[in-house]
């Protein structure tokens, strides 16, 4: 098993405290108690501590039992040694690991003629695969058990040999189904990947085809957990493609089916991030701003270990939060996020996907803007577009450069002005054709820079808005303006008003009317 040297410093790195003392005191145990500790270990422990990875000073510290000679071999045994004490340890905390473990027990016992203690451990392993829903070990766990009736334990019954084969199982048909249903939600999670809005033609044919499936046509009458899940989350991903509010009931009843089975969420962070993350987006589409809250304070997700997932987690309520409290004007609660953000940005970004850095990025640059902090938000933002390098999300790219002109016009530095506007121009013109809106907003902004005249801003502002009025019913130009209230902004301009105090005054307006109305 090659392991380059980076490779092993990152992995010593990436590990946690507890697995560090578990390695060192309790996986090479044997070694130690010897008095007599191995080469390996001592390469671990001074790798431990290197804040970036020196093999000279390694080579140093550890002559001459460490030589250019040795070095490669004990390297790359150190990276075997680390692999299998974090594979002894996910066979204890991971699920499938476990049940998996307990399968093969079970076949040993059954060669041995150890029938009575390999059904034991049978039935607690097909209990707990049960709980999870893990068919495919159900389907393993239950070949064992017919081998282990038909050919060791011949006097069992024909009918206690069936109740036991078939109890608590979904039928093939429903597994397959399943299946079915798994691919069309990865088919959409990749759609997803590759743009929220602003779909080219084929990808928009691919949406309506997968939503046209016939397993997508009714929810399905089945008490199993999965089926439904996957069932919802596809028909909550395609239907927010396609902007549809009626997509947040699908997520609304996912989120809470799994905040209602607690124990799915620690058995599988991955699914449940993701079920969080269209909830998110599905929500703030349907404007349901306070559900957000609650489902992100939710005591399920205390249940998300490692560093990886926490990361993760944290991004993604980040994210939601800070895009509810700016909805809702709550700037104090805005302010105490940005500062999180900046604070935990870089250690959540070595594990969280490109397109999760783009939007943090966006996210804090947005909230930075609304708190008048000018240069940080130009830096985030500006940052987001130089990790446009993998064709995904290029809605968020235009949204980028029409956001860091309006960023300039508002911090007043002639020279940032007049260079973002020419990269922002050569983007549109050169790599994308503008939609009638971002044309609009590009001219004006540009026009009215150099004015110091009111009256002048008024007119040309007073003109932007009729323009953005006509192209109101743009699909694009609404999904925009929900990540940045530009006609907000603009009448924050018009009554020379700061944009947090504008937003502040309508939401308590409409706080008013709707008491009132109630």
């Amino acid at each position: 098993m090659a392991a380059p040297s980076n490779n092993i410093w990152t992995l010593i790195h990436s590990l946690s405290a507890q697995e560090k003392l578990f390695f060192r005191r309790d996986y090479v145990k044997a070694y130690t108690l010897q008095g007599n500790e191995p080469l390996y270990l001592k390469v671990f422990d001074v790798i431990s501590k290197q804040t970036s990875y020196d093999e000279a000073k390694l080579l140093k510290q550890l002559s001459p039992t460490l030589s250019i000679k040795n070095i490669s071999y004990t390297k790359n045994y150190l990276y075997e040694q680390l692999c299998d004490a974090l594979l002894y340890i996910n066979n204890h905390e991971n699920t499938n690991a476990r049940i998996f473990q307990q399968l093969s027990l079970v076949k040993i016992f059954r060669d041995k003629g150890l029938y009575k203690a390999a059904l034991k451990i049978w039935e607690h392993a097909i209990k707990e695969a049960d709980k999870y829903e893990l068919h495919p070990l159900i389907q393993m766990l239950k070949e064992e058990y017919r081998r282990l009736q038909l050919y060791s334990n011949p006097k069992a019954s024909q009918k206690a040999l069936m109740q036991e084969y078939e109890k608590d199982s979904i039928s093939a048909d429903e597994h397959l189904r399943i299946l079915q249903l798994q691919e069309l939600s990865f088919h959409a999670l990749l759609l997803r990947r590759k743009t929220h809005f602003r779909q080219d033609k084929e990808d928009k044919k691919i949406i309506n085809t997968l939503l046209q499936n016939p397993l997508l046509q009714k929810e399905p009458q089945s008490a199993s957990f999965w089926h439904l899940h996957y069932y919802r989350m596809t028909k909550a991903t395609l239907g927010y493609l396609n902007n549809d509010p009626a997509s947040y009931s699908y997520a609304y009843a996912n989120i809470h089916a799994w905040q209602s089975n607690e124990h799915f969420i620690a058995h599988d962070c991955e699914n449940y991030m993701e079920v969080l993350y269209i909830f998110y987006y599905t929500a703030i589409l349907a404007k349901d701003y306070q559900h957000v809250i609650d489902v992100m304070q939710h005591s399920g997700n205390k249940l998300i270990k490692g560093a990886a997932h926490r990361a993760y987690f944290e991004t993604i309520r980040h994210l939601a939060l800070n895009r509810v409290y700016n909805k809702l004007a709550d700037y104090d609660k805005v302010s105490v996020l940005v500062k999180v953000m900046k604070d935990h940005i870089s250690g959540w970004e070595q594990y969280i996907n490109t397109d999760l850095q783009r939007t943090l990025r966006l996210s804090l640059g947005i909230s930075c803007f609304v708190l008048q902090d000018y240069e940080n938000a130009f830096h985030y933002v500006k940052n987001a577009t130089l990790l446009f390098n993998d064709d995904t999300r290029p809605e968020h790219y235009s949204f980028a450069h029409l956001f860091l002109l309006l960023i300039c016009f508002e911090h007043k530095d002639d020279y940032l002005f007049d260079i973002q506007y020419k990269n922002t121009y050569s983007y549109f013109y050169r790599h994308e054709k503008p939609l009638p809106f971002e044309k609009a907003i590009l001219h004006t902004l540009h026009k009215t820079y150099p004015t110091k005249s009111f009256r002048t801003l008024q007119e040309n502002f007073k003109e932007l808005q009729t323009s953005l009025a006509i192209t109101a019913n743009d699909t694009v130009q609404q999904i925009v303006f929900s990540m940045f209230n530009v006609p907000v902004w603009i009448d924050s301009k018009l009554n020379r008003v700061q944009y947090k105090d504008w937003v502040k005054r309508k939401v308590e307006n409409e706080l008013t009317i709707s008491r009132s109305a109630g």
